[in-house]
Parts: C-alpha cells; structure tokens; sequence
C-alpha cells in the first residue's frame, strides 16, 4: 500500500526551472545572408535531462524557435541574429511550450563583433636611449561586416526564461 506522500510525489508536475540551460544541436544553416524575421528553425536536444530520477526532456527531443532578429552586416560592424525558442516535441509527442533563447554571450545575438580597421598609420614610438620605432597606429575607417552563419551539425545551447512544467 503506497502512503500519501509517495501517491502524491507520483502525480506531481515537475519544474525544468527557469535559467535552466539545454545543450542543442543546430539541423539548418542560418544566416543573415537568407534568414528572415519569423522563419522557423529546428534543434535537437543531444541530452537526456533529468530532474531528480525523472526523465522530463529526453535526448532526440525536437527543440523548434523563430528567428527574432536580424541586423544587416554594415561598415564596422558583422551581421547578427538572434533566435527565440518557442516549443519542444519530445520523441514520444509530448508538447511543451517554451520561453527561451539560443544563448550567446552577447545578449543572445550570434555576431555582431566590431570589424578590423582598413588602414593604419604611422607614427615614431620615442624612449629614452633607444632609436624611435615605427608603432602602427589604427585609423576610425573599418572594414565592412561579413554576414553571421550557424552551420548545421554545431552545438549551441538553450536558455529557458519561464518555468517548464512537465508531467
């Protein structure tokens, strides 16, 4: 006979909490160069994900998202784009909705790094007792962004930003 507490612990719903971060790998290339506001990407989850004894996201689950942002390579700047994760569809045909983003270090945005200046200049370098050496010095002109790309098969990670409640 099972007590009340172990009858409980078994219909409970489990918390993936927020914060939590799912290790993914990218199935399409995504790029600045053809990607648009709204299109639809699609990751799987390499990892099963345990929370206590329980299974809750299994390894091969699909992890789906849309593209969020996309800014435009320009002169000293990269393109970037950034992708919200929306749903999971575990192997079995569970659904779980998902607040989420692709992670990144720079505010969930994939490039946008500052480019390399196009010229330099110049100028003599004096210390004391030895000959003036020549120190290249950077000019403000830099060079044009290149687009971002994610390519199929790398491995990135998912932020979740709401509690996943899965039973």
């Amino acid at each position: 006979m099972l007590h009340a507490e172990e009858t409980n612990a078994e219909n409970t719903n489990i918390k993936v909490r927020a914060g939590t971060f799912i290790k993914v790998m990218n199935m399409n290339e995504i790029s600045t160069l053809i990607s648009d506001i709204g299109d639809e990407v699609v990751f799987l989850n390499i990892n099963d994900m345990y929370v206590y004894e329980t299974n809750v996201i299994p390894k091969n689950t699909k992890v789906f998202g849309e593209v969020e942002d996309v800014l435009e390579p320009v002169q000293g700047r990269n393109g970037a784009i950034k992708i919200l994760i929306t749903k999971m569809i575990t192997p079995d045909k569970k659904v779980y909705k998902v607040k989420g983003h692709l992670y990144s270090d720079n505010d969930n945005y994939f490039g946008g790094e500052e480019t390399l200046p196009v010229y330099y200049r110049k100028v003599p370098h004096f210390q004391q007792r030895i000959r003036p050496i020549l120190k290249a010095v950077p000019l403000s002109v830099l060079e044009q962004g290149k687009h971002t790309v994610i390519k199929p098969g790398e491995e990135l990670f998912v932020i979740i930003e709401d509690d996943i409640i899965a039973k």
